[in-house]
């Protein structure tokens, strides 16, 4: 009887165990492959091709970008506003992706930004010169969308050099 008792046990432990995994593998239906894609799609068409309604499509709502200013709103409208008078202020974006890297729901990607100055930029009138940004970012990913941004880059130095 006392081992009925724990088969029966090991039976409804293992029985809740798979519930868990199959409940997991639910929510989080993306391979590291779908994710890496998903980000190098975003950073194509949003900072290279400046399509800002590709947001609504690959960030979550609940998206934040923990490098915003400080004292700035850190959901997407921010980087909307950055991209829309980027590509007012530079033609020939190019975005080159030199290295991914991604584990579960973790991005990373180093990548450079390349630009032509053909229009007015933070108060810098065009000025016909090429600029080029190294930029490292992490991005988490939950349910095919962007949830949280980080990233470092040499944005400024470059347009000092304007």
């Amino acid at each position: 009887m006392k081992n009925i008792s724990i088969t029966l046990l090991a039976v409804v432990i293992l029985t809740g165990c798979q519930v868990q995994n199959q409940k997991h593998k639910k929510e989080n239906t993306m391979t590291t492959e779908e994710n890496k894609q998903l980000v190098i799609r975003f950073n194509k068409e949003f900072f290279e091709s400046g399509n800002t309604a590709i947001t609504k499509e690959l960030l979550a709502d609940s998206f934040t970008n923990h490098t915003a200013p400080p004292n700035a709103p850190t959901n997407a409208g921010p980087m909307i506003q950055f991209i829309t008078g980027f590509h007012k202020g530079f033609s020939n974006v190019s975005v080159q992706i030199n290295e991914v890297i991604a584990e579960g729901d973790k991005v990373s990607l180093r990548k450079t930004i390349t630009a032509t100055h053909t229009g007015e930029f933070m108060g810098k009138s065009a000025t016909g010169k090429k600029v080029e940004m190294n930029v490292i970012e992490i991005d988490i990913l939950k349910d095919g969308k962007i949830t949280d941004h980080w990233s470092k880059n040499d944005f400024m130095q470059a347009v000092q050099g304007l």
